[in-house]
This record gives C-alpha cells, sequence and structure tokens, in this order.
C-alpha cells in the first residue's frame, strides 16, 4: 500500500485484503474480544477466497462468504461512528488509532461499493417494486403488512421455550440482538442532519426517545446492557464477534447503507417504519419468554420499554413521517418507501430462519469417519491442525460437512455462550449446511474436515 493505505493499482479483491491487514482486525485465539471495541478479526485468506464480481443471491444469503463480506462490511460503516472503551482508553490508543486511522477509512470508502453490491446487491431482485404507487395505495399496503406482522406467531419465542438448553437459547439470540442493542439508533442518527421539513423533526421525536431524552440510564442500550448483564452477559460492544450469524449482520448492515447512501432515504424510513410498527408486541412476547427462562433476575426494562413506546413510534413513523413524504414527493418517494419494507420485510424473514436453525442445531458425537467414507467424500478433505496459539475463526458450513478429530481433543462452538461441544480423537460431528462452527483446541490436535 501507498501513503494512506492506498495503491490505486491494487484490484478491489487486493484492497479488501489490504484493509483486513489493519492491526485490529488481525486474528486471534480467543473465542471473544475482551473489552477492547477495536479488535473485530477479519480472516484475510478466507477474503482473499470470494469472488467479489459474483454477488451472492438470495439462497447463498447464510453462506460463509456472506459472513465474510457482512463483517467487513460492519467494519466500515462502525469506523463512521465513535467508540471508546466504558473503562477508558489507557492501553487501547493504539487500537484507537488503528481503527480510525485516516488510509484505512480512505480504503474503506473505495472498497464499500463493491462490499454492498456482493453482500446485499440480491435485494434488487428479490423485491420488485412495479406499478404506480399512489398515497392511499401505499398506506393500504404498508397497514397491511403492519396487522399480518403483528398478529402472527413468535417462532423465535417460542423456539427458546421449546429448545433444549432455554437459556442458551435466549442468550444466543440476545447475542444477535447486540448488533444493534448496543448501539441502538446510531443509523438513525445519519438521516437527522440537512434539511427535509416538519418530517425531520418527526424523526428526530423518535431519535430522542432512543436516546432517553439525554438521560443515559434511560437510553436504549443502556437498557440493552442492564438486559445482558442481569443474566451474566458481557456487554461490550462486539464481545460476541464470532457468534453474529450472517443474516443478522446483514439485518444491521442494511440500515448503515440506506442511511449511508442518501438516495436510500426513503428506503430507510419505509423500513423503519414498519419495524416501528411492528415490534411492539414481539418484545412483550419476548418478556414472556426471558421470564419463563431466566425468571425475576432477568431485567427486561429493555422489553418493556420497547413494548410501550414503539406503540406511539409506529404510529408516528407511519402517520406523522412516512405519509406526510409520501404526500409530498410522490412517486419516488412512494416506490422508495415500498421498497423499504419489503426490504426489511424480506431480510427479517431469513433472519429468522437462520436463527431457528441455529437454534434448533445441538450438535453431538458420533465414531470419527472411515478412511474409505474419506474416499467417497465429494471433494478433497482438509487436514487442520489446531493448538493453543491456533487462530479462533467461526465460518458457517457451506455443505453438510464433517469434522474428524485425527488426534487430540478439540472444542466446538456453536453459540455465544454455554460450554463447546468437547469432540475426542476417534470422534466427529456432523455441522449442517448453513450452521455456524468454531474449532478450538488447548493443546495439540488434527482434525480432518470433508463434505458429507
Amino acid at each position: 500500500m501507498t501513503a494512506l493505505g492506498l495503491n490505486h493499482d491494487e484490484s478491489v479483491s487486493q484492497q479488501i485484503t489490504s484493509y483486513a491487514d489493519n492491526d485490529v482486525y488481525r486474528p486471534q485465539p480467543a473465542p471473544y474480544v475482551v473489552d477492547n471495541p477495536y479488535r473485530r478479526p477479519l480472516d484475510r485468506a478466507r477474503l482473499a477466497g470470494i469472488d467479489w464480481q459474483r454477488p451472492l443471491t438470495e439462497d447463498r444469503f447464510t453462506s460463509d462468504d456472506s459472513l465474510l463480506a457482512n463483517r467487513l462490511l460492519m467494519n466500515i460503516y462502525e469506523s463512521d461512528s465513535m467508540f471508546l472503551p466504558i473503562d477508558g482508553l489507557r492501553g487501547k490508543e493504539r487500537d484507537f488509532a488503528a481503527f480510525y486511522d485516516p488510509g484505512s477509512r480512505v480504503l474503506a470508502d473505495r472498497i464499500r461499493p463493491t462490499a454492498e453490491r456482493f453482500a446485499l446487491g440480491f435485494l434488487e431482485e428479490s423485491v420488485q417494486v412495479n406499478g404506480h404507487w399512489d398515497e392511499a395505495g401505499t398506506l393500504s399496503h404498508l397497514e397491511a403488512t403492519i396487522h399480518e406482522a403483528t398478529t402472527a406467531d413468535f417462532p423465535v419465542q417460542t423456539a427458546i421455550e421449546q429448545a433444549a438448553d432455554p437459556r442458551r437459547a435466549a442468550e444466543m439470540l440476545m447475542v444477535q440482538m447486540a448488533l444493534d442493542g448496543l448501539t441502538e439508533a446510531t443509523a438513525m442518527s445519519q438521516n437527522l442532519g440537512g434539511a427535509f421539513g416538519p418530517e425531520q423533526s418527526e424523526l428526530f421525536k423518535i431519535f430522542i426517545d432512543e436516546f432517553g431524552y439525554g438521560v443515559f440510564d434511560a437510553k436504549h442500550s443502556s437498557l440493552f446492557t442492564d438486559l445482558c448483564r442481569s443474566v451474566g452477559m458481557r456487554t461490550t460492544p462486539h464481545h460476541y464477534w464470532f457468534f453474529y450469524l450472517p443474516s443478522s449482520i446483514a439485518v444491521n448492515n442494511y440500515f448503515y447503507r440506506v442511511t449511508h447512501d442518501r438516495t436510500g432515504f426513503f428506503r430507510y424510513i419505509g423500513a423503519m417504519a414498519l419495524l416501528e410498527a411492528t415490534f411492539a408486541p414481539w418484545f412483550a412476547r419476548l418478556t414472556t419468554a426471558l421470564r419463563g427462562v431466566f425468571g425475576d433476575a432477568v431485567d427486561t426494562r429493555y422489553c418493556d420499554e420497547h413494548a410501550h413506546i414503539d406503540q406511539h413510534h409506529g404510529r408516528m413513523a407511519v402517520h406523522e413521517l412516512l405519509m406526510p413524504l409520501a404526500r409530498k414527493h410522490g412517486p419516488v418517494a412512494t416506490r422508495g418507501l415500498i421498497r423499504g419494507v419489503e426490504e426489511i420485510r424480506l431480510l427479517s424473514s431469513l433472519a429468522d430462519a437462520d436463527l431457528l436453525a441455529q437454534l434448533a442445531w445441538t450438535p453431538t458425537t458420533r465414531p470419527a469417519r472411515s478412511a474409505a467414507d474419506l474416499e467417497q467424500a465429494p471433494g478433497a478433505p482438509e487436514i487442520r491442525d489446531l493448538g493453543p496459539a491456533t487462530a479462533f475463526e467461526t465460518r458457517v458450513a457451506d455443505a453438510d460437512t464433517s469434522v474428524d478429530v485425527s488426534s487430540g481433543s478439540v472444542q466446538l462452538h456453536f453459540s455465544g455462550t454455554g460450554d463447546p461441544l468437547t469432540v475426542a480423537a476417534g470422534s466427529g460431528v456432523t455441522v449442517p449446511k448453513g450452521r455456524l462452527y468454531g474449532l478450538a483446541a488447548d493443546a495439540d490436535a488434527v482434525v480432518v474436515v470433508s463434505t458429507r
């Protein structure tokens, strides 16, 4: 790289791997990022293997490439926001400087469009907004969509209650929620500037509610922190970095994308309005589920606040913000608003399916595959040496995958909390397609990874 970390002769793929060379994105052996909001490991080698000219399709939304690309995008977006360690910056000054390094941010601006097209470009094909959308049609469609969402079942909450380990399942949901919960309304803040009439003030009303009207303890992210702390979970941003599902990161990235691109403003309003108008019953049901799992010890004020305030936010977002924009700005606005509604509707559905599949998977050991079985595997088996210094990584299985331990003992991580599954020599685990997992070893071990 040249000065400012930028070489105009590099391909986009080379620029992406150069971006991943930043010290704060380097690998680490631990499965958690402890008390450091700047450390966000990116697997340079796997990033280098992505064909960035072949964007993800909807059926590859929960692939390993999706996980990698969305991690990359999250780092790009969040370097525009201020993060400071809760216990002070002393000892982390170099990481602070590296995360906000001007050269890294210039490089981020160059690779962001490619990464966005790769990770989220499928929405252009999967969501089609055809025909003429007038004010009445826009409101009718939105009201029908809200009714459908608020009267539907709540499969994630039900899955937690029926899980083999309900606590682990509830905490895995909270890991996914932490992506937004610990920085709530950050994307929204990017649309507060400028001048766009009374609707600007309506948006600001929602924003200041999210920030507790300037009272830190009432700020929604503070309430989420209290929720996590009440059940013994860590509250540093991205402590559970390795256990975010690709779909969860993508939903968060979507809001950054449509607020970063000013022409995405109407899409943002549509997506935001739908969520604000449908969150109240979802969070009320979550309170019930969490109390069933954790009892009276759990602090559910975060959920209770959303169950209350989002009834008002939904009304404000639809009738004081979205519809006035549609009325004032015509077809460009209405098509963008409807597109935002349908895009977040699709992303949320895909994310729910991804999480439900992860919650349903409880890995168990079995005898290791024989040499004859491995010879029949669709691809060449990969032999991995693991040890205490091996960089920890999680990945998504792109096909049904067999992890067999040849020597030593390996821990298979499959959720953000709880003990990993220990797999001893001579044993193996089958990882279903689409499931997130990571491998670690306290002493030297050898595993054979193959497709089924």
